[in-house]
Parts: structure tokens; C-alpha cells; sequence
């Protein structure tokens, strides 16, 4: 198991740095820019009601688009070791 929790401390810590170098390109502030466009029309045209319920729909969407991204990720991470080994390239 000890082999296991190094190997998700390993990859969590790839994620994270992959994360902040996406978080620094132009492509990440704009859709943040357009996110709180988004936002801002929701609280202008929408009742409270309604808005909380659009809120808590696309939270639910961002949670699932986090997990599938995280786990291509992961499974990116696992051919290239698999691929690597297959070239002779790891031992």
C-alpha cells in the first residue's frame, strides 16, 4: 500500500504544477473573465431561486469535468511509463 500512496502523492503533485502552469496562460484568465461574465448575468437576470439552482448544476458539472480531467491525466501518466517501458527506455 505504501508503494501505492507515493505513487498518487507522485502523481497529485504533477497534477498541481500542471494546474498553476494552466492557471498562468491567456486561455485560463480569459474563460475565468468569461465565468464571471456568466456569473454577473445570472445574478442580474435570474431570482435568486433560479440562480441557485443554475449554481448548483454547474458546480456539479465543473466536479465531474474536474474528476474526468484528473483521471485522463492519470491514465496519460500511466502510457507514458507503459510506453517507456516498452521502448526500453525504464527498468
Amino acid at each position: 500500500m505504501y508503494k501505492d500512496e507515493k505513487w498518487n502523492e507522485f502523481l497529485n503533485n504533477l497534477l498541481s504544477c500542471a494546474l498553476k502552469n494552466l492557471q498562468a496562460t491567456k486561455e485560463y484568465e480569459y474563460r475565468r473573465k468569461r465565468q464571471e461574465h456568466i456569473d454577473e448575468m445570472l445574478t442580474t437576470n435570474l431570482t435568486r431561486d433560479q440562480k441557485d439552482m443554475i449554481d448548483e448544476v454547474l458546480f456539479e458539472f465543473g466536479l465531474v469535468q474536474e474528476r474526468e480531467t484528473e483521471l485522463l491525466y492519470r491514465q496519460g501518466l500511466k502510457d507514458c511509463v507503459w510506453v517507456l517501458n516498452k521502448l526500453g527506455l525504464l527498468t
